[in-house]
């Protein structure tokens, strides 16, 4: 039976470990949060106190961890990841850490002769839970079907986006678009009520016409519109709004490298990042739709002149 580590045992991490234990694998985890780790062992991960006793004669690693700066300490550490496994073990990063992490770590991975491919994921929690996660893999096309049958006990579709730093070339792109549909879902909402528009009877016309978009049906901000949405259970996180400016403030970062132009994505961050300052950094992220209802609140409405 195979044995593998899994670093970070949080939203995204547990389940997906619960899916690799599902598929025979022995799975070894470490987690800095109490909660996280007392979850995880509830499904059968072996708990560890550190990651060099989790990566002993492990077949692979999985890291799911919130920021680059955490992936980079985890995996090129002196006592980190790199360090510890044998030569063959494939380490699979399935955070969001952007290009330039990305980029760093594939030079520290082959400095040190290590298997490593990143592989961020798009599905959110809800992905995490059923299996349904779609994974942006860029390695060395060498270790591909290896990697691919690591994830495919957690993945709906998994695909290649090329070699190095591609597979977060991919998930800053895609998190661009989700980024801003989650920051303009907001402001359509807090406009609807404003207007006197029925939330529910609203979600109805945009699913069907062309507004509809993932986020708006799975994420819907309008509480108590979508039953198994944040909004609908106090806008507990499922995805943090801080978590969403970091993966706008990437998509950022990648424009500036290549000289694009996305305005679009600064505009969602300036309000995300606003609601950040407002107290709403570990709220869910379409609870920026507080934030922006209670700023037309502020604003005395102008009357039409004909």
């Amino acid at each position: 039976m195979k044995t593998i580590a899994w670093i970070g045992l949080g939203f995204m991490g547990n389940p997906m470990s619960k899916h690799m234990l599902s598929a025979g694998y022995i799975v070894k985890g470490v987690d800095i949060d109490l909660a996280a780790r007392e979850g995880a062992a509830k499904n059968g991960v072996e708990i560890c106190a550190t990651v060099a006793e989790a990566c002993k004669g492990v077949d692979a690693v999985f890291t799911m961890l919130p920021t680059g700066a955490e992936v980079k300490e985890v995996l090129t550490g002196p006592n980190g990841v790199f360090a510890t496994i044998d030569p063959n073990t494939v380490v699979i990063d399935c955070s969001t850490i952007g290009i330039e992490n990305a980029r760093a770590v594939h030079a520290s991975a082959k400095k040190a002769c290590r298997i490593f491919a990143e592989a961020p994921v798009s599905g959110g929690t809800e992905g995490a839970i059923d299996a349904s996660l779609t994974f942006m893999i860029g390695c060395e096309d060498p270790h591909v079907a290896r990697v691919k049958e690591l994830l495919a006990p957690m993945g709906g579709y998994i695909a290649h986006a090329g070699g190095p730093e591609a597979g977060q070339a991919a998930k800053v792109v895609n998190n661009l678009i989700m980024g801003v549909c989650v920051a303009v879902n907001c402001e359509a909402t807090a406009l609807a009520e404003r207007l006197g528009l029925n939330l529910k009877e609203f979600f109805e016309i945009a699913t069907r016409s062309t507004a509809d978009n993932w986020t708006f049906r799975v994420w819907n901000p309008g509480v108590g519109v979508v039953a198994s949405a944040p909004a609908s259970k106090g806008y507990k996180a499922g995805f943090k709004t801080w978590l969403l400016a970091k993966d706008l403030s990437l998509a950022m970062d990648a424009g500036r490298e290549v000289g694009a132009t996305i305005a679009t994505a600064e505009a969602a961050y300036a309000i995300l990042k606003n609601h950040i300052d407002n107290g709403g950094a570990d709220m869910d992220a379409t609870s920026l739709v507080l934030s922006l209802k209670d700023a037309a609140e502020k604003i005395v409405p102008q009357k039409a002149t004909a």
